[in-house]
């Protein structure tokens, strides 16, 4: 099964609400979107679909929300039980970012589903001198600053070897331009963002990726 998924925030196929939450999919071209219901549920709506598609799908939206471990379709019916992820509750100031900017039409999106630190739920990596660098999510918790908010609960995600010792030098990167808090980070138009940090990005990996050929 091919899935794609959907990132602009105005696709008239899907709810608006979906968008906001990045919950927009294709498959084989039909439409799928996930609704995030609580801190660990969401509901599917979706086509009939064999089991080995349906777990491709919740693979791949659980790539980027690890954190919900619970699905139900639109009648009420659970489609699926992961183990709970154990989180807690820390202070935003305390995470160390992995990224150096954001991009100010996406802090717009996520702002329309941040009320409390219980929609902040943010996978983290230990670091070597002690403390968590931000895996996922700076975009809602530089927008969570911006509007009061100062904790978030955050849960160790799962990275492979290779992947952390990756994040681990874009971290050293981003300390070397000075960027240790949240409230560091640039907030710059989608233009900027992509030239900035996404292309940067790019580079970074591709270069990591000749290294080790």
């Amino acid at each position: 099964m091919d899935i794609q998924r959907i990132h602009a925030y105005d696709d008239p196929r899907f709810p608006q609400e979906v968008l906001y939450q990045h919950g927009a999919y294709l498959a084989d071209g039909a439409l799928c979107f996930f609704r995030i219901v609580s801190g660990e549920e969401a509901v599917l709506s979706a086509p009939a679909m064999d089991q080995a598609d349906l777990d491709a799908l919740l693979d791949m939206f659980r790539f980027n929300a690890e954190h919900i471990t619970v699905f139900y379709d639109e009648m009420g019916r659970c489609l699926r039980r992961f183990p709970a992820v154990e989180r807690r509750e820390v202070a935003i100031d305390a995470l160390q970012p992995s990224q150096f900017s954001v991009d100010r039409e996406k802090c717009a999106a996520v702002g329309h589903f941040i009320q409390n630190a219980a929609d902040l739920v943010i996978p983290v990596m230990p670091l070597p001198e002690g403390g968590v660098c931000v895996l996922d999510g700076h975009t809602r918790l530089f927008e969570a600053w911006r509007r009061g908010l100062r904790t978030a609960m955050i849960f160790e995600g799962g990275l492979g070897p290779e992947m952390r010792e990756s994040l681990l030098g874009i971290v050293r990167e981003a300390q070397k331009r000075m960027i240790f808090h949240i409230r560091d980070l640039a907030l710059y138009s989608p233009e900027e963002q992509k030239e900035k940090w996404h292309d940067w990005c790019n580079a970074y990996f591709a270069a990591r990726e000749e290294t080790s050929d």
